[in-house]
């Protein structure tokens, strides 16, 4: 009899750990290749994301702004990131992984600091974080005239 229970015991214990092993998730299958750096800063504002997911998969990719009056008023920059409440839901996008296993989306971004949420919808794979600075390049290479300008014997003094 006791030979019976153990037996019993023994197999349903391996079934119960058994069971569990298969419904493992492959972390490696989920990734984002480009953007390749979590935070950056550029011109343009049309981004694209690619990356890999088991044909099928579901991501959805979300995009969060700040505008230049708000980096303007709170002195944002990518030092000093806006805090989750500071950010607006700009736009969010359902991309679906084609028979490869690859995605990719174009997104549009607003000026100022934008975060970009990709989510894969699975269990066990964190979504992925991106910030990225959208600046205007008329207003830099203003900047850049302005302090070109300047003689190095007017800076030495501000030097010292």
């Amino acid at each position: 009899m006791w030979k019976k229970f153990v037996l019993c015991a023994l197999i349903c214990f391996s079934l119960i750990s058994f069971s569990s092993l298969s419904f493992a998730v492959d972390a490696s299958k989920y990734q984002v290749l480009k953007p390749d750096k979590e935070s950056y800063s550029t011109a343009d504002k049309v981004i694209l994301f690619n990356g890999k997911a088991p044909s099928g998969t579901e991501i959805m990719i979300d995009v969060y702004g700040t505008t230049d009056i708000d980096i303007e008023k709170k002195t944002f920059n990518l030092d000093k990131l806006p805090t989750e409440k500071d950010y607006i839901l700009v736009i969010s996008e359902k991309v679906t992984s084609g028979n490869l296993g690859f995605f990719q989306k174009q997104m549009d971004l607003v000026k100022g600091i934008n975060k970009v949420v990709v989510n894969f919808g699975v269990e066990g794979v964190e979504s992925k974080e991106f910030i990225v600075y959208v600046y205007d390049k008329a207003k830099t290479d203003n900047r850049l005239n302005v302090t070109g300008d300047s003689k190095l014997s007017e800076v030495l003094p501000l030097l010292k």
